[in-house]
């Protein structure tokens, strides 16, 4: 299982560090981030990186627990 440091991680890798810190101040919870990460790859609109694949799993399994799944992260600390 993925902790919220490792998802917070891969979620800034993938939008970029400014754009990243920019909705976190706005008030962006994980199922924001989630949203923004599904939406910026249907646009091709992600921040290149050596990690993009495995950032992207784990996004993706996170996002599938939130809307298919019991409606929680399933994040450990």
């Amino acid at each position: 299982m993925a902790t919220k440091s490792q998802f917070d991680e891969a979620a800034k890798r993938l939008l970029g560090e400014e754009k990243y810190s920019n909705l976190l101040r706005s008030g962006f919870a994980r199922p924001d981030f989630c949203r923004e990460i599904a939406q910026d790859a249907f646009i091709d609109g992600l921040h290149p990186s050596p990690s993009q694949d495995g950032d992207l799993v784990l996004i993706r399994q996170v996002a599938t627990r939130l809307w298919k799944g019991d409606g929680v992260t399933g994040l450990d600390n």
